[in-house]
């Protein structure tokens, strides 16, 4: 207890402006109702969807239950979602869908200042310094869109992560990489938060890789300690991304037919500078780019200082990236390669970071130590000051969602799946809403009910002897299908040719008399990943455990120190 208080005492400043950090970018949270947002209500359905999937004995949830009023849609093959089985838990412990999804929205934006934190910490050695970004970072206006505006659940999860990719890129640059780990995690978090956002921290580490090639490429254990860090954060996460590999060449998706350009989406000055909304496109932020244009107000040095060329250098590649997120980009030639990134808006998110870093070496180089606490109270206010305007902009509109929103026959919010990425090519989402509650139909036009199982799946019974019937479940590689009678359980073949995508299962002439069932049991790959993915964690903690050991004992083994009697 003795400790805790002298930690507070001496960080009291620290937790005081964090507190209000998080209080001010929290503030919608604490409406009576609930913020939406363009993409919120598939979010929602996807927290949703993972407490139905482990209520019915998924783990880990491969196919939505509720999805499509319960015809199941594979969001979680193709979109990560390890961290949204917190607020899921928290559903299952009894709390509403609003205070379930409001505590993971709140505990994102203390993760993300607290990773800003520590790794703008861990560059500067700076704890004002650090401070300031944390500030910046957390209060920028793209981190309210995400939340507010868009209700972009996975890029709001990406902030708390991007910290840790940047400040692993400075360390192999700038440093001896010794903190590869901190590098992985971030990949890591990224690769299980939100694909894009994975996609551009690889593109800007790539891109910074190549410019210092040099430092790089020609020192090995650099390079050495970046390749054993590639190779450990994929088989960390290899239960997502190769099952998903696995889904993608199985089918054909609305995936492949982009709704959108990048090159139609890119900014123009006027919303680069501005302070709202505009046709789909946002504004970077102003108070930021004002704090930048203090470094014309830094005295010119002779020789440049390792401070300054830091300096310098985040800025800089602050600046690229905004570049990269507007018209002016040669995003034309780009576009066959990156168009999935779809809005080169996202990359303020990693912009806003590099120029966060360079504002506070800007603020700590101007003032060389003074005025620190007045610099982080000033920073935070013109946050404030901006981010209001950038809410009043915002018109955030709030909902009342009841807590049978989800689970109600014919739900609409079950069809809430965006632009309907990972649903077959074949299927047209909108015969689903005109013919709500088709029944498994046999090639001869007869209906038969059905019941719905665990585990994905449904029941029924067949007579009819050799012919197929569609079953009312989306197709997706790793369904099965089993003939059950009084003496025999039989695989049945099964495709994708139902009616608009559905299952179609495969009878002889011996079935005359029995039941079945259709379920999602998984593919070999999905059950070897995984098995390999908790190995490699159980390894990594193993490593983990060795090393702390050791370098325990090796303290240990220490001689005391003596004072010299010289």
């Amino acid at each position: 207890m003795r400790r805790i208080k002298d930690w507070i005492r001496e960080h009291y400043f620290l937790l005081i402006i964090g507190i209000l950090t998080v209080l001010y970018m929290a503030s919608p949270l604490g409406n009576t109702r609930l913020h939406s947002g363009h993409d919120f209500s598939y979010h929602l359905l996807r927290i949703e969807n993972i407490k139905d999937g482990l209520l019915n004995g998924q783990l880990p949830v491969r196919i939505g239950p509720l999805f499509l009023n319960h015809r199941g849609y594979a969001s979680s093959l193709f979109y990560p979602e390890l961290f949204l089985y917190i607020p899921a838990l928290f559903r299952l412990a009894g709390l509403t869908i609003e205070t379930s999804y409001k505590l993971f929205a709140l505990l994102t934006i203390i993760g993300c200042f607290v990773t800003t934190y520590l790794c703008a910490k861990g560059i500067s050695k700076d704890k004002y310094m650090a401070l300031i970004t944390a500030v910046i970072f957390s209060a920028c206006q793209y981190h309210i869109a995400n939340l507010y505006v868009r209700g972009a659940v996975g890029e709001a999860q990406a902030f708390v992560f991007f910290p840790l990719v940047v400040y692993g890129i400075y360390d192999l640059i700038y440093q001896d990489f010794r903190k590869a780990w901190v590098m992985g995690l971030g990949f890591w978090g990224l690769m299980f938060s939100h694909s894009i956002s994975l996609v551009i921290a690889l593109c800007t580490t790539a891109a910074i890789c190549l410019f210092h090639w040099k430092t790089v490429v020609l020192d090995w254990r650099k390079l050495r300690r970046l390749m054993l860090t590639a190779a450990a954060t994929l088989l960390l996460s290899i239960g997502f991304w190769l099952p998903m590999i696995e889904q993608l060449l199985s089918n054909s998706f609305w995936f492949s037919q982009p709704w959108t350009t990048v090159t139609d989406n890119a900014v123009g000055l006027v919303q680069l500078l501005g302070t709202g909304y505009y046709d789909y496109t946002y504004s970077f932020d102003t108070g930021i780019l004002l704090m930048c244009l203090m470094v014309l107000l830094l005295p010119k040095e002779e020789k440049r200082s390792g401070g300054r060329k830091k300096l310098y250098w985040f800025l800089g590649i602050g600046l690229a990236l905004l570049y990269v997120a507007s018209r002016y980009f040669p995003w034309p030639i780009l576009q066959p390669v990156l168009n999935n990134i779809q809005f080169p808006w996202r990359f303020y998110a990693i912009a806003t970071l590099f120029l966060a870093l360079a504002v506070g070496l800007i603020i700590r180089e101007k003032w060389q130590g003074r005025f620190r606490k007045e610099a982080v109270i000033a920073v935070f206010c013109v946050m404030v000051l901006f981010g209001n305007r950038y809410f009043e902009n915002a018109n955030i509109d709030y909902v009342k969602i009841e807590e049978t929103a989800f689970t109600e026959k014919d739900c609409w919010y079950s069809f809430q799946i965006v632009q309907k990425e990972w649903l077959p090519k074949k299927t047209d989402l909108s015969l689903f809403e005109t013919d709500p509650n088709r029944p498994v139909l046999t090639d001869q036009e007869i209906s038969l009910p059905y019941t719905e199982e665990k585990k994905m799946g449904i029941v029924f019974d067949y007579g009819y002897g050799k012919g197929w019937c569609d079953v009312p479940l989306l197709w997706y590689k790793g369904y099965t299908a089993h003939y059950m009678d009084s003496s025999r359980v039989v695989p049945l073949d099964l495709s994708d040719e139902g009616y608009n995508g559905y299952i179609r299962v495969y009878f002889d002439e011996s079935m005359t008399g029995g039941t079945v069932l259709v379920e999602y049991s998984g593919t070999k790959i999905q059950k070897a990943s995984l098995a390999v993915n908790v190995l490699a964690a159980a390894a990594v903690m193993g490593v983990w455990l060795f090393e702390k050991r050791r370098s325990k004992k090796e303290k240990g083994k220490k001689p005391p120190v003596t004072a010299s009697t010289e």
